[in-house]
């Protein structure tokens, strides 16, 4: 699993060179460049290094942003609200996943909703509220289909929730847009050789629950977002527990990932 502190440097560093930028610009150090402009600057410079080594065009519309509102800042081009920059950006970075979603090279894929959807649920333990998650449960369950050892889950400007029911996982793919999946696993068995899912998140959330006895290895990218790991001390793996591999994408998003 990898450490916050590997997946947070670059956030790190953009943060303390945003103080030193904020002195100099008090200081009048940048002369005609305001700490804005810097930041921005940076910015499109932390996109395009992400479009660029993990192969996504979700973040080239953020890159284009970023140059425009320094070119904009520096009165070189029409002057166009931050907000509506960020949100044309946000807009079209969006379009483009749906567009071109990523291949998926073998199961199914649910369409969990558009402009709508059912929630989840999920086991209880100290600091949930067991009614809340009992709910959870049966609408989860109401959703759990056959046997999918690759199952594939799209939502987009909505939310939805499976149980996945797998005798042999080996693959998942996880695609959420501007929505919310809740997904468990906890009725699922992986491969002798372990399992995958890959998460493509944009301006959403996505929570998976998994068994105690699994051993996760987040290798998360995440562009103004987080993935987390949480309540692992209910976790009982071993060295030799099978193995959950997460991969993917979060711009702008988050990824829980709970113990039951």
């Amino acid at each position: 699993m990898k450490t916050k502190g590997n997946r947070n440097w670059m956030w790190g560093l953009l943060l303390l060179l945003a103080a030193v930028g904020l002195v100099a610009n008090q200081l009048g150090w940048l002369g005609r460049f305001s700490f804005w402009t810097v930041v921005a600057a940076f910015l499109a410079a932390v996109f395009l290094i992400n479009c660029i080594t993990h192969k996504t065009l979700s973040t080239l519309p953020f890159v284009i942003a970023m140059v425009y509102l320094v070119l904009r800042n520096l009165e070189l081009l029409p002057y166009v609200a931050t907000w509506a920059v960020l949100l044309a950006a946000a807009l079209v970075s969006v379009g483009i996943g749906l567009l071109c979603p990523q291949r998926v090279p073998k199961g199914r894929v649910v369409i969990g909703s558009f402009f709508g959807g059912s929630d989840d649920d999920h086991d209880d333990w100290e600091d949930w509220d067991d009614e809340d998650i009992g709910e959870r449960r049966k609408k989860a369950q109401a959703n759990m289909g056959d046997i999918d050892n690759n199952p594939a889950i799209s939502v987009a400007f909505g939310g939805t929730s499976r149980y996945i029911h797998a005798d042999q996982l080996e693959t998942a793919h996880l695609s959420c847009s501007f929505g919310g999946i809740d997904i468990f696993f906890d009725h699922a068995e992986l491969s002798p050789n372990g399992a995958t899912v890959h998460i493509d998140c944009k301006f959403g959330g996505i929570d998976m629950y998994v068994p105690r006895h699994w051993r996760i290895n987040e290798q998360l990218n995440c562009t103004m977002g987080a993935a987390d790991v949480n309540n692992s001390r209910l976790a009982t793996h071993t060295p030799d527990s099978p193995q959950l591999t997460i991969t993917g994408n979060v711009l702008f998003g988050g990824v829980d990932i709970w113990y039951v």
